[in-house]
């Protein structure tokens, strides 16, 4: 390493930190951007240690996989000299381990924030399948901003290589080992007792780099065999301290002994000491895996219920999920000190009543607005749910309004015009419809929302949106019905033109509704610069919410902005995670070209995905396994969706169009069924909700596949021969399905690569190349599109 005052690349070397087995951390400055930065490195005399190394870029790999708050920041990756350099976020603070030792423990409220952050942070990277394995009060920074958890240099992919199944029991340690008194919070070091100690340095400057853990300490027994977490035979990674049980006894740790860890270090936090106080390494690992921890003093029955739930011994017992944990504290949390409700109001009209009299309470009452009718109240409410796709929220609220008013006709009109509801409740909001139009004034805005949802379900949204035809420029929400009708109904070019008009007006009503529908109408249309314009709108009009950030990523993604678009993903996943925010950051890594880790984003979301979109997350899944060859993996994707004497659990689910479509692609034997089943659908399904799937078009496809292939952009496949003779390219005018263009990678361009293939095939290369160019000039970053011919 180079000495202070030395310039690395564009960092300015300034002093060091500190030492630890696995590495030196620098102070330096980025000489480019102004500020400080963490130079870690490892040491010259290790840099000949291949498994010291290779951890090394596992811990980078690790954190520049992370985008959280409450994660230390990996900026660069940089060689000098032969080393490999981590240039990271320089944090300053001090640890949770300094400050209760030197404070004590903290209010229960910053108690309560600083182990929701940690979660929160965790959470994150249990998303992406990274383990901490070295959780501990030591590990956390105290920041001006929260916390922030530190050294990765543990973590390790959840996916990569397994446990072996057998002889997972840790060997005996010596008794010279077990039964001597050590220091059971520090991270095992790796060389045992004779690894030199570090180099003397404060814990806050050595932390404050957030790298500078000592490395994994080896328990060795020379007739053990045993493989332990991608390290030297007979390794035990971690702290003692904050080890869950079933790590003691020699399993490898998971997302729940994570949780166990994080239940340690909350306990530590809230009593301001560790719940463990043994000094040798069996009365440890005894009290581990027998004794419970010792009661919280002065904290709610609440709190210490979610600690003890953590450190269950048995895995099953504890929170099933990081995520899990994080909410739960949240919520007790938000419970305990959530500031009181506003209450100012009250107060106000008291004191105009005492004081007040004649004109000035005349005044007072006549400023105010109408009174609200019964219900009214949680229609505004859920309408406003409804905005920011907090459906179910929006359809609780409805419901609740409905209890209060039975014929309250916005409600039940909403009931239907949402989309999402159950056909019991829809039912119920149709008979409401009818009896409150009874009622309501002929050419009111209620009636006119009664007629339209009414229509909706009778004759569907081309007739309901038929209603609003000479009302929807009076009126701002009922333009934005006419649009999100046209949309429901294929009317695409319609939709954008009325879309882009509410946009551009001032008022913010429906804004958050506008900024999705629009940017799925414009990515539909093919113009991915509008789309991701629209798309940022929506993410900063919305900070925080996943939904936005999500499709936020999906314009970057259109764009060919892969980079920003996968960040972007990963974002919306870390602030709700669910099988819409799996898919979508599968979707983005699909087309920025990383197939493995799409496919298993598409697993987890089918996992969590209910009946409605499951079919849709199999179409996904099935052709990404298509794509790498594993047809027949493919075909049990998609056997689900199919009809038939041994019928799939989704047969009968009518959004399963593009999931029959891919039975149909993958198995020239079951086009004819895929085909009559898609007919099926287009007759059947009824049209209360957007397009899920156009199953005429996808038949039409279907045949067309079978007829001529030449890949579609997704397969490489030998150039064609001479097409049939019965095959032209009026055999893809048929329209573009709208939500397999939108959840399935690399389905929007299917029938323009198909025609251009087409093209070639008859010896037209500059046609087809012309085609392609089309579409391709549209995101100069469709990489994919342009190696595709």
């Amino acid at each position: 390493m180079a000495a202070s005052g030395d310039l690395i690349g564009p960092y300015r070397v300034v002093s060091l930190l500190g030492k630890g087995a696995m590495g030196e951390v620098w102070r330096a400055r980025d000489e480019r951007l102004d500020r400080y930065v963490a130079l870690k490195v490892l040491p010259a005399d290790l840099a000949g240690d291949v498994e010291r190394r290779a951890r090394m870029l596992r811990e980078a790999k690790a954190a520049a996989a992370i985008k959280h708050p409450h994660v230390v920041t990996l900026f660069d990756i940089l060689s000098a000299d032969g080393d490999d350099i981590l240039v990271m976020e320089l944090v300053e603070g001090r640890t949770i381990s300094d400050a209760l030792r030197k404070d004590g423990r903290p209010s229960l409220e910053v108690a309560l924030g600083w182990i929701a952050d940690i979660a929160d942070g965790l959470t994150a990277a249990h998303a992406r399948g990274i383990l901490h394995r070295d959780i501990k009060s030591a590990n956390v920074m105290i920041t001006s901003e929260g916390v922030k958890l530190l050294d990765f240099g543990l973590a390790k992919l959840a996916d990569d290589a397994v446990l072996a199944a057998t002889s997972m029991r840790l060997p005996a340690m010596p008794a010279s080992a077990s039964a001597t008194r050590i220091a059971l919070d520090e991270t095992m070091a790796s060389e045992a007792p004779s690894t030199p100690a570090r180099a003397e340095v404060s814990l806050a400057e050595t932390a404050a780099a957030g790298l500078a853990g000592s490395g994994p300490v080896t328990r060795t027994d020379p007739g053990d065999g045993l493989e332990s977490y991608r390290t030297h035979a007979g390794q035990l990674l971690g702290t003692p301290l904050y080890m869950a049980p079933e790590q003691v006894e020699g399993g490898a740790p998971d997302a729940r002994s994570e949780v166990f860890s994080v239940g340690i270090l909350a306990h530590e936090i809230l009593r301001g000491a560790p719940p463990y106080t043994a000094t040798t390494m069996d009365a440890l690992f005894t009290q581990i895996l027998t004794e419970p921890a010792p009661p919280l003093p002065d904290v709610p029955a609440e709190v210490a219920a979610i600690v003890e739930r953590a450190l269950a011994k048995d895995p099953a017992a504890r929170f099933p999920s990081m995520a899990a944990l994080r909410d739960a504290l949240a919520a007790e949390r938000q419970r305990l000190f959530a500031p009181p409700a506003r209450r100012w109001p009250l107060v106000v009209a008291a004191a105009l009543l005492l004081v007040g009299a004649g004109v000035g309470v005349y005044a007072w009452k006549a400023s105010q607005p109408a009174p609200l009718g019964p219900g009214d109240a949680l229609v505004a409410r859920a309408l406003g749910e409804y905005d920011v796709f907090y459906g179910d929220k929006a359809l609780s609220s409805l419901r609740a309004a409905l209890a209060a008013a039975p014929d309250h006709p916005r409600a039940s009109a909403y009931m239907i015009l949402f989309g999402g509801a159950s056909d019991a409740d829809r039912t119920r909001a149709v008979d409401a419809a009818r009896r409150a139009r009874a009622r309501t004034a002929a050419g009111s805005k209620d009636r006119t929302l009664l007629d339209a949802a009414t229509a909706l379900v009778e004759q569907g949204p081309k007739a309901a949106r038929a209603v609003l035809a000479a009302s929807a420029t009076q009126d701002r929400e009922l333009a934005f019905w006419a649009a999100e009708l046209d949309y429901r109904a294929g009317s695409y070019a319609a939709a954008r033109d009325e879309y882009a008009a509410l946009l551009a007006a001032p008022a913010k009503a429906l804004r958050g509704r506008i900024y999705d529908h629009y940017s799925s109408v414009l990515l539909h249309v093919d113009d991915p610069a509008e789309a991701l314009r629209v798309g940022t709108l929506y993410r900063d009009a919305f900070p925080g919410e996943a939904d936005a950030v999500g499709v936020y990523a999906t314009t970057l993604a259109a764009a060919g902005r892969y980079p920003e678009a996968t960040a972007a993903a990963e974002e919306a996943l870390r602030l709700a995670e669910g099988e819409d925010t799996f898919a979508g950051l599968g979707k983005v890594l699909a087309l920025a070209g990383d197939r493995s880790r799409a496919r298993a984003m598409y697993t987890l979301s089918l996992e969590r995905a209910g009946a409605g979109r499951r079919p849709v997350r199999r179409a996904a899944l099935a052709m990404l396994q298509w794509m790498d060859g594993e047809v027949e993996a493919a075909k049990a994707t998609v056997a689900p969706c199919l009809p038939g004497p041994a019928a799939g659990s989704e047969a009968t689910v009518r959004e399963r169009a593009a999931c029959v479509f891919m039975a149909g692609v993958l198995d020239p034997a079951r086009a004819d069924a895929a085909i009559a089943e898609l007919e099926v659908l287009a007759t059947t399904t009824p049209e209360l909700r957007p397009p899920y799937g156009a199953p005429r078009a996808l038949a039409s496809l279907i045949r067309a596949r079978h007829a001529f292939f030449s890949g579609a952009c997704v397969i490489p496949v030998p150039p064609p021969g001479a097409p049939p003779a019965g095959v032209d390219e009026a055999a893809y005018d048929v329209p573009v399905d709208f939500y397999a263009a939108y959840h399935v990678p690399f389905f929007a361009t299917w029938q323009v690569c198909e025609r251009a293939g087409l093209r070639a095939a008859r010896g037209d290369a500059a046609g087809a190349k012309a085609l392609l160019g089309e579409v391709a000039g549209r995101a100069p970053g469709r990489g994919w599109l342009r190696g595709a011919r």
